[in-house]
């Protein structure tokens, strides 16, 4: 009986450099047309909320009590709405998920420095951690300067994206060809 581990590394290690070779183009392609990336992950966050508000005021439906169900209604509409302004306003949408993801960039910044600063007496790494978040805290505030450029604030989601693909795809070629190595002979 053949060993499932070799069998999944002897054909498997293939599909993890394939994968990682066109996620890899895609991250380039993404860099290429950051503005067509960032609009398409923008009509795909609209229609997942549309999705999300319609089966909720389907889920409305079975709730019999009007107080429980109101929360429902109210979270429902929100999503409706904001899918609806996603899409018949692509580029508001597009600039709104910017702000947020460079807003996050820089609470996530704020937030890593003062555990940093905090773990001072018992992590040795704290440092490191203090100098990420500082570091990604300038770079949020440069980001949010840079926002009144509309080049800029329709281009960066597209380009963090394209990035988040290039690294991604190169981690799976580095897997695949890891998992080539250990193929018994």
């Amino acid at each position: 009986m053949e060993n499932p581990v070799n069998t999944m590394l002897t054909k498997g290690w293939k599909w993890f450099v394939i994968v990682g070779v066109v996620v890899t183009l895609a991250g380039f392609l993404a860099i290429s047309l950051p503005v067509v990336a960032g609009m398409t992950i923008t009509a795909i966050i609209g229609a997942i909320f549309l999705v999300i508000g319609l089966v909720q005021v389907y889920h409305t439906f079975s709730i019999p009590k009007w107080k429980a169900k109101s929360w429902y209604v109210i979270s429902a509409l929100f999503y409706l709405i904001g899918g609806i302004i996603i899409l018949v306003e692509p580029f508001v949408g597009l600039f709104t998920i910017t702000v947020m993801m460079v807003v996050i960039m820089l609470f996530n910044g704020v937030t890593r420095m003062f555990f940093g600063f905090n773990s001072r007496g018992h992590l040795d790494g704290w440092g490191w951690i203090a100098f990420s978040g500082l570091l990604s805290t300038a770079i949020a505030v440069y980001f949010l300067t840079l926002m009144n450029n509309p080049e800029f604030s329709l281009s960066l989601l597209g380009i963090f994206i394209g990035v988040s693909f290039i690294f991604e795809g190169i981690s799976f070629i580095f897997i695949g060809t890891q998992m080539k190595k250990v193929v018994p002979k």
